[in-house]
């Protein structure tokens, strides 16, 4: 009797073991980094993104969490901007509307975006994680000034961006719906 109820126990722990490893595998695949933003009629999405945070937010909630929006999305088709990303602090004026609108701020932080230094493929995008200390590399240092914008974003296009807070990144592009309603989808790497 005491050998049938050592062996239940002993398969008991081992089932309980395997189950738990597992479990410990599947959650320590890294988590990425993924923003949808909305142009400035979307209703769905927001379209302010902060890189400190991780978060994607409303213009409303955007406007009151200022000194944190790095990113933010808008639409214009005039000057061949359509679906474009910027920094806050570009200076952009008659797209948003009301007292929120990003023209208004107290704070507009700046956010620097330049083509990467050295070739990147989006494979070797894929195998980055956040932390990897190549990522800086890839931001063009020389740039002291304009390329607060990335404009007619693209399926697959890679940009190395510096942020006000000196956190630095890449984003690639994985989605585009053009149109004052439309959206801009991106993964991003921070270092």
């Amino acid at each position: 009797m005491k050998t049938k109820s050592l062996l239940l126990l002993s398969c008991f722990l081992m089932a309980a073991i395997i189950f738990v490893s597992c479990k410990k595998d599947e959650d320590e695949s890294p988590k990425k980094n993924i923003a949808t933003l909305g142009a400035q009629d979307n209703t769905t999405a927001g379209g302010f993104l902060s890189v400190s945070t991780k978060t994607v937010y409303t213009m409303a909630q955007a406007s009151e969490h200022q000194d944190k929006v790095d990113i933010l999305c808008f639409f214009e088709e005039a000057g061949g901007n359509n679906i474009a990303i910027a920094a806050p602090g570009t200076g952009i004026t008659g797209i948003f509307s009301g007292n929120q609108a990003p023209e208004n701020w107290t704070t507009k932080n700046q956010t620097y975006f330049t083509n990467p230094a050295t070739e990147i493929t989006t494979a070797q995008f894929d195998q980055l994680v956040d932390g990897d200390a190549v990522i800086q590399g890839y931001y063009d240092e020389t740039v002291t000034s304009g390329n607060r914008k990335k404009k007619d974003l693209k399926v697959d296009d890679i940009y190395a961006f510096k942020t006000a807070a000196g956190t630095y990144g890449l984003l690639k592009v994985t989605a585009v719906v053009q149109g004052a309603t439309g959206a801009v989808t991106f993964e991003y790497k921070l270092k």
